[in-house]
């Protein structure tokens, strides 16, 4: 085995093994809100979730840093790799903002392990006079995140990516190309809701992004299994 079919498997068992981490990640966060949708649009609902959803917030932040972002990093090399000898110049850009998304959004949920669960432990155990403070830098950090860096700036570069993988997978793999544009259009209406400020468009376009992106990674890792790429 050389050098190349080493890594296009290695690309493919981390989009597989992401698969079931990015379960446990929506499992997690979604107990740790009481499966409450609004909260990736409304940061503070996470605040009252108590020791056990505290926890629970953790240990969903990190599977996701562990699923939804690094496992793609080899996955977005190979794809580049693959689709640079016809499209070099589109395969570089998409794969940039690939790149990006996957940088952006891996920083925010290591954040969020990091800092929201002891302001969440703090929240329960303080007097209700310093609530008020622990409410403002929770927001504000939330909004830093979920706002900015994965509701505007992240699910941009994601749209983009999936979206022209999509585009230039038409010729080699057309189910998995219409499978993709789906995927980065709906990161797109995540942004576009979050921008304009429509909350229902941002919920719609966050929750077909989350179930589907891991569907989009499992069935990659799969294909590449089943039909490895040959590159010259």
């Amino acid at each position: 085995m050389n050098s190349q079919q080493s890594f296009q498997l290695f690309a493919a068992l981390a989009a597989i093994i992401s698969f079931p981490l990015a379960l446990g990640s929506i499992v997690l966060s979604g107990m740790a809100m009481d499966f409450n949708m609004e909260a990736s649009t409304n940061p503070a609902l996470l605040l009252s979730v108590g020791a056990d959803g505290a926890s629970l917030s953790r240990w969903g932040m990190i599977l996701d840093m562990f699923s939804y972002y690094l496992p793609l990093l080899p996955v977005a090399l190979f794809l580049w790799r693959w689709l640079r000898p016809r499209n070099p110049d589109w395969a570089l850009f998409y794969t940039s903002c690939g790149l990006g998304y996957i940088l952006v959004g891996a920083i925010g949920a290591a954040i969020l392990a990091a800092v929201h669960p002891p302001l969440i432990s703090a929240y329960a155990q303080a007097p209700v006079e310093q609530r008020p403070v622990l409410e403002a830098v929770f927001s504000a950090i939330g909004n830093m995140v979920y706002g900015g860096m994965w509701g505007i700036l992240e699910v941009v570069l994601a749209g983009i990516w999936f979206l022209g993988i999509g585009l230039l997978l038409r010729g080699e793999r057309r189910l998995f190309s219409i499978f993709s544009i789906i995927l980065g259009i709906s990161a797109l209406l995540d942004s576009l809701g979050f921008i304009l400020g429509i909350e229902a468009l941002a919920l719609l376009g966050v929750a077909i992004y989350v179930l589907l992106a891991p569907f989009w990674t499992l069935w990659l890792g799969i294909d590449l299994l089943r039909k490895p790429v040959q590159i010259d």
